[in-house]
């Protein structure tokens, strides 16, 4: 721990997450009209695309503010699809958070390159998943689902006020797996953020100990809610075996290579990010609504 535990979750538990995930939202149409489903998949698979040319290093003009900026936008457009009547006032709407996005990137670029990295990485895993968690607790109100959403909340506390970084006993090889990966550059801007007060070394640790737990309890989260979402169901037996062939095929290019693993996978762990805004857009609205209701 916690290079280990991130780069084994991410490797043998991501690609069976994405893989079932996406058939269930397919299945779930997204959660988005018949009508609108082509156009997202379209824009989702292009982003997805295009967002893989400077993961493999072809630079394009400011590739870390266009990933920004472009996560950013597909997000809005995804809230816009699911929820905002196609008039006038509401176009208008959807014009103006995109423009506030375009002036992000003349007076706070800075936030629109933290937005691409932490959009498809740790807002993904954590953030999305507690408004899942809040969502689901409003519609079904369990006091055992309102502990865990406040075990989730306390982690990142927890982790940074205890002296945590003595449980760490990763080997070296694990280390320098995950520093040749992209997610270095994660873990160097929540030590940029939060390590102010704390030694170099012990902050890289908590940092990748909060990386390591939310990926992982992202992934078991999902695979836990069989019953509760019902996404079994959606996976017949022919699904079942294509989902299972390329699950090994995918952890036999991890242990082959790991950085090849991590290349290959890319755009289906991007695809299944975008797959999610609508739900994640659907999780949102139904919290606000809540709380709103509440008032």
């Amino acid at each position: 721990m916690p290079f280990d535990v991130f780069l084994f979750s991410y490797a043998f538990l991501g690609p069976l997450h994405y893989l079932t995930e996406l058939q269930w939202l397919k299945n779930k149409n997204f959660f988005l009209e018949k009508s609108d489903v082509g156009v997202f998949i379209f824009f989702a698979v292009l982003i997805a695309a295009l967002l893989f040319l400077p993961f493999l290093n072809i630079y394009l003009f400011r590739a870390d503010i266009f990933s920004g900026i472009i996560l950013s936008i597909f997000f809005i457009f995804c809230s816009y699809l699911l929820f905002v009547l196609k008039n006038r006032t509401s176009k208008l709407l959807l014009g103006i958070l995109i423009l506030f996005v375009g002036l992000l990137y003349f007076f706070k670029p800075n936030l629109i390159i933290l937005l691409g990295l932490f959009i498809p990485t740790l807002i993904h895993v954590y953030v999305f998943t507690t408004f899942f968690m809040i969502s689901g607790y409003f519609k079904a109100p369990d006091s055992f689902g309102l502990i865990n959403i406040m075990l989730l909340l306390s982690v990142p506390f927890v982790i940074y006020f205890l002296p945590v970084e003595n449980l760490v006993f990763s080997g070296i090889n694990a280390e320098k797996i995950f520093n040749s990966t992209g997610f270095k550059i994660i873990n160097d801007q929540l030590v940029f953020f939060f390590g102010k007060n704390i030694s170099k070394t012990n902050v890289v640790l908590k940092a990748q100990i909060f990386i390591a737990f939310a990926y992982t309890y992202h992934y078991l989260n999902w695979f836990a809610k069989t019953s509760v979402i019902g996404w079994a169901k959606s996976l017949e037996l022919k699904k079942m075996i294509f989902v299972l062939g390329i699950w090994i095929l995918s952890i036999a290019l991890y242990l082959y290579n790991y950085q090849t693993g991590l290349t290959v996978l890319f755009v289906l762990s991007m695809i299944h990010v975008l797959a999610e805004f609508p739900l994640n857009a659907l999780s949102v609205k139904t919290i606000f609504q809540k709380i709103i209701s509440k008032k």
